[in-house]
């Protein structure tokens, strides 16, 4: 008689945990941290904490369950160790720190990721890195809605400062004829 296979409390655990994360990231990009020193993961994991992300290594049977609840399958990709960036907040911001971390030390490889619900590769990733950080895009928004108004004032001063001076001439005309 064969046993019923319960999965274990811990795993339960970890699947809650992982479900939680994968519902909550707007964007994951999976690396090989592999030849990392603990000194330099712990590095990374205080980086992406600034910017609301965090990485974490879950085994590719859980993130498996928990990506097929977004629809996604990537279970050919989800081979080896692996790390997965979760980024909660700010995609770009995460894909900078990545792109960041592995120019000063040409680690953790990139394999693929998670954005939009779409999986996309690393060439992907690498361009996401480039875009301007978010409070940059926002200033330069900002930066093109004021630019009208300020010269709509420049110019509605500037029609007043005429129709001061105008009104002073003929103030000082009158008084001169007076």
């Amino acid at each position: 008689m064969a046993k019923d296979h319960k999965p274990s409390k811990r795993n339960v655990t970890l699947l809650t945990e992982t479900q939680e994360k994968v519902a909550k990231a707007q964007a994951m990009f999976f690396v090989d941290y592999q030849g990392l020193t603990h000194q330099q993961l712990e590095e990374a994991r205080k980086e992406l904490r600034k910017i609301d992300s965090e990485v974490a290594v879950v085994k590719n049977t859980l993130m498996n369950i928990a990506l097929q609840e977004k629809n996604i399958d990537v279970k050919e990709k989800l081979e080896g160790a692996h790390a997965t960036l979760f980024s909660y907040t700010d995609p770009v911001a995460t894909a900078k720190v990545l792109a960041a971390f592995y120019k000063k030390y040409q680690l953790p490889k990139i394999q693929f990721g998670i954005f939009n619900g779409e999986v996309v590769d690393e060439k992907v990733i690498a361009k996401l890195a480039t875009i301007p950080s978010r409070e940059v895009l926002l200033a330069k928004l900002l930066g093109g809605m004021k630019s009208p108004i300020s010269g709509l004032v420049y110019t509605l001063k500037g029609n007043l400062m005429k129709l001061a001076l105008v009104l002073k001439a003929v103030e000082e005309k009158k008084t001169a004829a007076n």
